[in-house]
């Protein structure tokens, strides 16, 4: 198994100039996320039959590596081990250009389908490579949305397209498309471009546009808007008081521009809007599916927030919220507190508490997708 994984490295790095052209191509055209290609299809489709049901429903989460900075054996153990879908890189993941590369390189080798490998790069507070040799810095979101001009967040966005690209790092969950309308909002503040949403929708267009000139994938985030919530949703339940009508005026505007745009990924966030719904984003299949999936037409991948946020450990348990989540109709669950728990919790709804397994299914088959279409697989 571990030659074959050498041997698809090799193979992957070989081919990982034509990917990335390829993506940014397709990028360009608005076709990344196309569904008439017949023969992705039928790829997808043959992938899927030879899985299991744990293999399947593994690839949907995308897990932390605490304390690893190198390849080793407990890093192949715990890659191999847990088949997820994708890994997040974090500070204590970062020491210089050469180990970074190393460890993405080594997620790649120890994989057997190559996963996405993530990053939170904001910039402003908001920058995991802050302090890397060679990195520059870029000023956050509030300062280049007062500029006025879109061509600085393209830079911003290029800078750091660049640098993840050089250090094989594939999806930066960003851009924040979050309209700042609540003054007393603390947890996105300097983060957002700005508080219209005209403002915003173009910052953040130009700032993926960036990122995608050196095929590196967007999360926009955080759906349905976190602009107007007061609490932090790292602490307990973020409460937007906004009907629908300001929701689909201010908040949805930005993530619709990146929609139509050929976002890869949207993040939605756990923020609860009592008008709408009591059950925080996240674990709603009035915003997961009615909304963002249905009325705004988004056929990408709907990835969760961190599932071990106060917002979801203080109200849910960790296998009744990944259930949860996947029930709403998310594709990608990030950092369950507990991956284990969280995919036998999803094990056992789908042989004993009615989670269709073609759920599980539909999801996986946007993953591939988006791996395919990115050039990953």
């Amino acid at each position: 198994m571990r030659t074959l994984r050498a041997l698809r490295f090799i193979l992957l790095m070989l081919c990982v100039c034509a990917g990335v052209y390829g993506f940014a191509l397709a990028a360009e055209t608005g076709a990344v996320l196309s569904n008439d290609d017949t023969d992705i299809d039928d790829t997808i489709n043959v992938i899927i039959d030879n899985m299991t049901l744990r293999e399947r429903v593994s690839q949907l989460f995308i897990l932390a590596l605490p304390g690893h900075t190198a390849p080793s054996e407990a890093l192949e153990s715990l890659v191999s081990a847990s088949g997820a879908g994708g890994f997040i890189l974090f500070k204590d993941n970062i020491k210089s250009t050469e180990q970074v590369k190393a460890l993405t390189g080594a997620l790649n080798i120890y994989a057997d389908i190559p996963p996405f490998i993530c990053i939170d790069e904001e910039g402003g507070v908001v920058s995991r490579l802050r302090g890397l040799a060679g990195f520059t810095p870029t000023s956050p979101a509030r300062d280049i949305g007062g500029t006025g001009d879109t061509q600085n967040a393209y830079a911003a966005g290029e800078t750091i397209g660049a640098a993840m690209a050089r250090l094989g790092i594939n999806v930066d969950f960003a851009p924040v498309a979050d309209v700042l309308t609540n003054p007393n909002n603390k947890v996105i503040g300097s983060r957002a471009f700005g508080n219209d949403p005209e403002t915003v929708g173009g910052m953040a267009s130009a700032f993926q546009a960036g990122l995608r000139t050196h095929g590196v994938m967007a999360a926009p985030k955080h759906f349905p808007g976190h602009g107007n919530t007061a609490d932090d949703s790292h602490i307990g339940l973020s409460v937007i008081a906004s009907n629908a009508t300001h929701l689909a005026a201010i908040e949805y505007p930005p993530f619709i521009r990146l929609i139509d745009e050929g976002a890869e990924f949207i993040m939605i966030g756990h923020i609860t809007a009592p008008e709408l719904c009591e059950l925080p984003a996240t674990l709603s299949e009035y915003f997961v599916t009615n909304v963002l999936r249905n009325e705004l037409g988004f056929g990408g991948i709907i990835i969760t927030d961190a599932m071990n946020m106060g917002a979801i450990t203080r109200n849910y348990g960790v296998a009744e919220a990944a259930v949860m989540a996947l029930q709403a109709g998310v594709d990608m669950v990030l950092m369950p507190d507990d991956f284990g728990a969280a995919v036998e919790g999803v094990l056992d709804a789908v042989a004993n508490s009615g989670l269709a397994e073609e759920r599980i299914v539909e999801s996986l088959a946007r993953v591939l997708r988006v791996k395919i279409k990115a050039g990953l697989m």
